[in-house]
């Protein structure tokens, strides 16, 4: 199925969609961005520009309504998947702020450099100290002055980058352990203010398969530009 005016993606598991060039996600004003889902809309701070089905957020941020009580259908503790339309207008030198995610599962930005980061918490887990958490968060260069597509996925055990449609990074870290903080962390988009644009934000509840991915990328890759 597709949503609205959208091209065809992936749907099972979707449980959070934002979508700056649908009129029932955003209708072109104002401050709510709705989650084409019905699970949980989300708040922008005032000050945002809206132009060619985008949505700039110049020195503001946005983070999901119900706050640090998600959506029961966003607190998955083993698989999860997100991913943005994110066009970086110009490098942003601090650290470590998020460009969408929650703090232990998302994305953010040093220069021209992307990390996805992902943190894990151990319950009972031979080799590790109960309740601790565990990070990671691989960076690679993107461009500025263009249109970018992240994923951000846990799968089976394993943790997974792609970007612009290829895979980046595939590893065991984490394995048998927990995504920390699923249950109670608020998510935001633009928490470091560094005039980014976004297109599109999505949340699944699993880990989506190799061609679902490609299946996103190639749906909207006309509409970016890429």
């Amino acid at each position: 199925m597709a949503f609205h005016n959208n091209p065809k993606i992936a749907t099972d598991g979707l449980v959070c969609c934002l979508d700056a060039n649908d009129a029932q996600s955003y209708p072109g004003s104002g401050n709510d961005w709705f989650d084409l889902t019905g699970n949980d809309d989300w708040t922008i701070t005032a000050g945002s520009s809206f132009s060619n089905g985008a949505l700039t957020l110049d020195d503001i941020a946005a983070g999901n309504d119900s706050g640090g009580s998600p959506p029961t259908s966003w607190r998955g503790t083993t698989d999860c998947t997100i991913d943005t339309w994110y066009y970086m207008n110009s490098p942003y030198g601090s650290c470590c702020d998020t460009i969408f995610g929650r703090y232990d599962f998302r994305f953010f930005q040093i220069g021209t450099n992307l990390y996805t980061m992902i943190s894990f918490e151990a319950h009972n887990t031979p080799g590790y100290t109960d309740g601790a958490r565990y990070y990671q968060h691989p960076s690679y260069s993107i461009s500025s002055g263009v249109w970018h597509h992240l994923v951000g996925m846990r799968r089976a055990n394993r943790y997974i980058i792609w970007i612009d449609g290829v895979e980046k990074y595939n590893g065991d870290f984490g394995t048998n352990l927990e995504l920390y903080g699923a249950t109670s962390s608020s998510w935001a988009l633009n928490t470091n203010r560094h005039n980014a644009t976004y297109g599109v934000c999505r949340i699944w509840n699993r880990g989506l398969r190799d061609d679902e991915i490609l299946q996103n990328f190639n749906a909207q890759r006309s509409r970016f530009g890429i």
